[in-house]
C-alpha cells in the first residue's frame, strides 16, 4: 500500500531511520517543518545565527562520527552558511544542509530571495542536488547520507523548492538508513609501501584527521612493532594515545623545535589519512629533501604530489592492519633512543619555562594548559580556535591528549568563531565534559548564539583568553614595528572586561592571575557538573606567544633558520 506523506515528514521520518537525534539551524518562513517535528522524538536547536549553525553541526558531527543535519531557509539563510560549509568541507565533517530554495515556477522572474543556491555551495560540498520532483525526495535524501559518511566524509547539501513543499511524497517503500562502507588497499599499492617500510630503520608515522575515525589502538601497535616515530596533524590529534612513548606531537608549524632532529633524520614518513595542508607540512622541504612518503587516503583528491614515494589508496586502519600482519624487522635502539632523548629534552624545556613563567605576574597560557591537564578530566572534548594565545596547546608537550579525549579544532581555514559555536554541538553530542579554549575575538563572534546555549541548556565551559581584540593581527604589526599606525586590532578598553549576559544558568568566572587560577577553574568544574554553561574570563597578556610563532610573516611564522638570524 503506497502512503502519501508531506515532504518534511518524508524527510523527518528518513532522517529518524538514519539515527539522526537533534536539528541545528533556522527554518525558513514557513514553518512547515515544525508540524513534522512532534512526533519524531527529534530536538531542533534553534540557532540565531546561519553560520554558527552549521558550525555547531560540525562539532556535533565531529563528535559523534555520525551525520549530523543543519536546516536554513534560502537566498541570503543559505549563503550565510558558505563559511560554516567551507570549515566542514576542509575538516571532513559529514554535514547534511537542508535549504529551501525558489520554486521551479518562479526561477528566473526575481522572486524575493531568488539566487543561483546551487552554484554557491557547489564548490563547498561533497554532493549538492535540488529536489524537482517529489518522487525523488527520498532517494535524494538517502543518496546524500551514503556520501556524507563514506569515502572521505564531508559535506552534502539538498535544495528544496517551495513549491515542492506544498505537495504529497509517496512512500512504497521502508527508507534504508545509510550504510558505512569499507575500502581496503590492493595488494600491489601495499607491496610497494612495504618495500620502503621493511628495510626502514627510522620510520615516522603522520596521523591526519582522517583517522579519527576509529577507535582502535593499531597505529600505536603499528609503531611498537617498527619502532616509528608518532606525530599527529592538528586535525589528528587525539587519534592516537598522546601519553604513548613514541607520541612526539604535532607535525610541521606546530612541531618543538627540539623533537626537529626527529623529522631531519627519519627515512620514511608514512602519512595517514591527512591531506597534507601547508600547516602540517611547514618546512617540510628543508626537513624531508630525500625522505620518501608513503601517503594512504581514501579519496584520489586528497593526495599531494609535491613528494616522491608511494601513493595507497584505501582506509588507513586496513592498510596498517595487513603490515601489521607482515612483521618485518625488530626496530632499531639508535632510532628508539634518537626519539627518547627528543622527548626529554622537550620536556625538560617545557619544565624551565614553566618555571620562569613562575616568577612573572600574572596567568600565562602554558600554566593554565598544565591547570587544565591537571584539574579536568582526562576524557574531556577540548574545542579551540587557532588565535595568538589559544594555539600555546597545539604545542606539544605544552598539552597532550590521553586515551578518551577528543580534540576539535578549525581547518586550515581557522574559520574564526568555529571552536565557540562547535562547542555547543559537541556538548549536545556527548556526556564527557566540553571545555572551549578560545579568544576573546572569537567569542564576540559567536555571541548571538550565547542565548542559544542558555535556551537549551547546553553546558559548556569556556575559557576566553582575553587579550583584547585580534591578538593575531596585532602582534604582527608589532613584530614588523608599525605599532604607530592608527589600527587598534587590540585596545585596553576592550581588555577591561567582558561583558557576559547574566542568567541563572550561566556562571561567570575571572582569572587575572596565576594565585586564582587554579581555585577558579576547580569552581568551573563544580559549577560545570551543576550542569551549567560557565563562562571564564583570563586576562591574556599579548606578549605570551610560543617562540615558533613570535617571527611572524603574512599567515605563517618565519622558518626557523630565517627566525634564528633576527
Amino acid at each position: 500500500m503506497t502512503v502519501s506523506l508531506s515532504p518534511w515528514d518524508a524527510i523527518i521520518g528518513y532522517l529518524k531511520s538514519a539515527g539522526v537525534r537533534h536539528l541545528f539551524g533556522l527554518p525558513s518562513d514557513d514553518l512547515q517543518i515544525i508540524s513534522s517535528l512532534p512526533s519524531s522524538g527529534m530536538d531542533f536547536i534553534l540557532c540565531k545565527d546561519q553560520r554558527n549553525a552549521v558550525f555547531m553541526a560540525a562539532g556535533y558531527a565531529l563528535t559523534t562520527n555520525q551525520m549530523s543535519v543543519c536546516v536554513v531557509g534560502k537566498g541570503p539563510a543559505l549563503s550565510n552558511t558558505l563559511t560554516g560549509l567551507l570549515e566542514a568541507k576542509n575538516l571532513g565533517a559529514p554535514v547534511l544542509l537542508l535549504a529551501l530554495g525558489t520554486g521551479g515556477d518562479k526561477l528566473g522572474t526575481r522572486s524575493f530571495q531568488e539566487a543561483d543556491q546551487i552554484s554557491l555551495v557547489k564548490p563547498l560540498v561533497k554532493w549538492a542536488y535540488r529536489v524537482e520532483h517529489v518522487d525523488r525526495l527520498v532517494w535524494a535524501m538517502e543518496r546524500a547520507a551514503f556520501l556524507a559518511i563514506n569515502g572521505a566524509p564531508g559535506p552534502v547539501y539538498i535544495e528544496l523548492p517551495e513549491n515542492l513543499m506544498d505537495q504529497s511524497v509517496p512512500i512504497g517503500f521502508q527508507p534504508a538508513p545509510p550504510e558505512r562502507l569499507s575500502c581496503s588497499p590492493s595488494l600491489r599499492e601495499l607491496d610497494a609501501a612495504w618495500g620502503i617500510i621493511e628495510t626502514a630503520r627510522k620510520p615516522l608515522i603522520l596521523v591526519g584527521g582522517g583517522m579519527k575515525s576509529g577507535n582502535s589502538d593499531v597505529i600505536e601497535r603499528f609503531a611498537n612493532q617498527h619502532g616509528a616515530a608518532l606525530f599527529a596533524t592538528a586535525s589528528g590529534r587525539s587519534a592516537v594515545d598522546e601519553e604513548h612513548e613514541l607520541f612526539c606531537g604535532v607535525a610541521g608549524l606546530y612541531t618543538d623545535i627540539s623533537l626537529r632532529r626527529i623529522w631531519e633524520e627519519s627515512d620514511v614518513v608514512i602519512t595517514l589519512g591527512s591531506r597534507l595542508e601547508e600547516t602540517a607540512t611547514f618546512e617540510w622541504d628543508i626537513l624531508l629533501q630525500d625522505t620518501p612518503l608513503i601517503q594512504v587516503n581514501v579519496e584520489l583528491e586528497d593526495f599531494a604530489h609535491e613528494y616522491k614515494g608511494v601513493k595507497v589508496l584505501g582506509d588507513g586502519y586496513a592498510a596498517v592492519e595487513q603490515w601489521l600482519e607482515r612483521r618485518g624487522q625488530e626496530p632499531d635502539g639508535v632510532w628508539l633512543e634518537t626519539i627518547r632523548s627528543c622527548k626529554e629534552k622537550a620536556f625538560s624545556q617545557r619544565a624551565v619555562y614553566l618555571e620562569k613563567l613562575k616568577k612573572t605576574p600574572g596567568i600565562h597560557v602554558p600554566e593554565l594548559l598544565e591547570m587544565i591537564q591537571t584539574e579536568l578530566p582526562e576524557n574531556l572534548v577540548l574545542l579551540q580556535e587557532n588565535g595568538l594565545q589559544d594555539m600555546w596547546s597545539y604545542f606539544y608537550p605544552y598539552f597532550r591528549f590521553a586515551a578518551g579525549s577528543l580534540s576539535i579544532v578549525p581547518s586550515d581555514q581557522t574559520s574564526l568563531g568555529f571552536g565557540a559555536a562547535a562547542a555547543l554541538g559537541a556538548s549536545v553530542a556527548t556526556k564527557c565534559p566540553v571545555v572551549a579554549l578560545v579568544g576573546d575575538g572569537a567569542f564576540n563572534l559567536f555571541s548571538p548564539d550565547f542565548i542559544t546555549a542558555v535556551q537549551y541548556r547546553i553546558p559548556v565551559i569556556y575559557l576566553v583568553l582575553n587579550n583584547g581584540g585580534y591578538g593575531w593581527l596585532q602582534n604582527q604589526m608589532n613584530y614588523k614595528h608599525l605599532s604607530g599606525q592608527s589600527f587598534p586590532f587590540v585596545s585596553e578598553t576592550a581588555k577591561t572586561g567582558m561583558q557576559i549576559p547574566q542568567y541563572e544558568f550561566v556562571e561567570s568566572l575571572v582569572i587575572r592571575s596565576k594565585e586564582e587560577a587554579r581555585g577558579q577553574l576547580q569552581l568551573a568544574w563544580e559549577k560545570y557538573q551543576e550542569n551549567k554553561l560557565v563562562v571564564v574570563e583570563v586576562y591574556a597578556d599579548l606578549a605570551d606567544v610560543h617562540e615558533k610563532i613570535s617571527h611572524v610573516y603574512g599567515d605563517f611564522p618565519l622558518y626557523e633558520q630565517q627566525a634564528s638570524k633576527n
